[in-house]
């Protein structure tokens, strides 16, 4: 790091399919100092990277095994901490469903002494579809019936800032950036 310029943040977007993570993270790196903004890190992208198909080419559904998944988050972690280290700061944008996959990134914000900003979106399931069934050449592979499944998914405890993300995404952001701005140092 360099003195007198602005310590590098690893924000962690995470929510259920059509929460508007994507959205956010797009809109959230430019202003994450320092400039020129924070390195955006994707599951999905990542994701077919590892099995080397077009960003917006559809994987099997063997593509989303745990072990694979575990895969991903793990390589996610890597990835900022080498960015962190860097200087940089980090914006991951994943579902973060797990206790295991949240504590992962907070605690790779820990160990670099980086301060760490995690949220978690919510809104209802009829905007998740909603929002899922506009998508165009997107790099999800969630679907209506995902969204579905994931309405039983057992989150736990969530010690990250939750974000209700019902409204624009300018509302989102502006909310999102307020909880940046009070994160502390670790």
């Amino acid at each position: 790091m360099v003195p007198g310029h602005p310590a590098p943040i690893l924000v962690a977007i995470g929510g259920l399919s059509g929460t508007g993570k994507s959205v956010l993270a797009r809109g959230l790196a430019p202003s994450v100092l320092p400039q020129p903004g924070a390195v955006e890190l994707r599951s999905d992208v990542l994701r077919k990277q590892l099995f080397r198909v077009g960003e917006t080419d559809r994987l099997p559904e063997s593509a989303y095994r745990p072990e694979i998944t575990a895969q991903i988050y793990e390589i996610l972690r890597q990835r900022a901490v080498r960015i962190l280290s860097q200087g940089h700061s980090v914006v991951v944008d994943a579902v973060f469903a797990q206790q295991a996959e949240r504590s992962g990134i907070s605690d790779a914000a820990r160990e670099l002494n980086v301060r760490f900003a995690g949220l978690f979106l919510v809104t209802d399931l009829a905007t998740r579809l909603r929002r899922i069934g506009r998508r165009k050449k997107d790099a999800s592979d969630a679907t209506p019936d995902i969204a579905g499944l994931q309405e039983s998914y057992n989150i736990g405890a969530l010690d990250w800032t939750v974000i209700d993300a019902s409204g624009t995404p300018e509302q989102v952001l502006r909310q999102s950036e307020s909880r940046i701005a009070h994160c502390e140092a670790p």
